[in-house]
């Protein structure tokens, strides 16, 4: 007699808006939707009622608190039919507050719990003892096990809170999905996708590309922002071949993707980000921050790491991938094996099955 599938409640942001966590619950959708052997019921958590790049903080807290009241009631919903395991995925912040509410109850109902911090902040807010760490270090407490996407954050639960059981999982990447890489047109290309804001590193990248005046080539910033913040950078730093586009869907700018020829993220701030596998599985050369899981993820030699906020480094990035062609290649077909290697989505997903059923068991003992 078969076994009844694994019931799994996962509380998750899904699209749209399309984003990192976004994707990472579609991939893990799809997924369980393919085994019979997993009972997924997604709570969705996207935010609905403010842009995400609206960071008033009335607006945050106003709002938070309505999706807050939203996100419990369907996670109530759920709850109903008794899951096995509750997966509740978390970038931080003011969704601490929510965590702590969910998790709580999901205690109460004696009913396991897998926290997933999907965001690479956790060794800055431990060493300031911050508020944000405090909540944060209470929703910890409250979970079965804890998943962490980057060494740091691994390393620093287990310092900070070594009675926690804690794993490191990556993030994955559908690599049947990914488009051909396009033919090179008369101007190359530096890439970035993403969220136009301030802490993507916009400024930095904007006055350095003004600064170089890179011949022959071009560079194009695309995602959802603000086109007043997009105006502002154009009319103080008056670069020349730079574009900004609106924001894609992810088959468009996967398209968008392949026909760089090289993908920037200068981020001040990153958990283990969906964009750098992608640029990395389609072969192409990187100029990263050293923040977050990346500088794992672009180790021996799979991208060029840079300080974040450091527009002369960002320049002497940029200035060295134009003018070395063979480094491009290089570094390109180096992670393009990595990502093929390491971050294929099945793989990664077994991993994340593994750990509903461990501490599932471990709940039966």
């Amino acid at each position: 007699m078969n076994a009844s599938p694994l019931k799994v409640c996962l509380i998750a942001p899904a699209p749209p808006p399309y984003g990192g966590i976004a994707n990472w619950t579609v991939l893990v959708r799809r997924y369980a939707q393919a085994r019979n052997d997993i009972n997924l019921q997604i709570v969705d958590t996207a935010t609905r009622w403010r842009a995400v790049d609206d960071l008033v903080i009335w607006k945050r807290v106003l709002f938070g608190g309505l999706q807050l009241i939203r996100d419990y009631v369907r996670f109530l919903r759920v709850m109903k039919s008794r899951p096995d395991v509750v997966h509740l995925t978390t970038s931080g912040q003011l969704a601490i507050l929510r965590d702590i509410v969910i998790l709580f109850t999901a205690r109460c109902m004696r009913i396991p719990s897998v926290y997933h911090l999907h965001f690479g902040r956790v060794q800055q807010i431990s060493g300031e003892n911050s508020l944000e760490w405090c909540l944060l270090t209470k929703a910890i407490r409250l979970s079965r096990a804890v998943i962490a996407i980057d060494p740091g954050t691994l390393a620093t639960i287990k310092h900070r809170l070594p009675q926690i059981q804690t794993f490191q999982i990556p993030n994955g990447i559908c690599l049947d999905e990914l488009p051909p890489c396009g033919a090179p047109s008369n101007l190359r290309m530096v890439l970035f996708l993403g969220w136009i804001l301030p802490t993507k590193g916009m400024a930095e990248l904007v006055h350095a590309w003004a600064k170089l005046k890179m011949t022959g080539w071009r560079c194009v910033i695309a995602g959802p922002g603000s086109e007043i913040y997009q105006k502002e950078l154009l009319q103080y730093f008056k670069p020349d071949q730079l574009e900004f586009l609106p924001e894609q869907s992810h088959d468009d700018a996967m398209r968008l993707m392949a026909t760089c020829d090289v993908f920037v993220l200068p981020s001040y701030s990153e958990g283990f980000p969906y964009v750098i596998i992608e640029a990395m599985a389609l072969g192409k050369p990187i100029i990263a921050t050293n923040v977050g899981a990346i500088p794992e993820m672009l180790a021996n030699e799979c991208g060029m790491l840079i300080p974040p906020r450091d527009v002369n480094a960002l320049c002497d990035a940029l200035h060295k991938m134009q003018f070395d062609a063979d480094l491009r290649i290089v570094m390109g077909e180096k992670a393009q094996r990595k990502a093929r290697t390491e971050y294929s989505i099945e793989k990664v997903l077994e991993q994340l099955v593994s750990t509903w059923h461990d501490v599932v068991k471990q709940d039966c003992r």
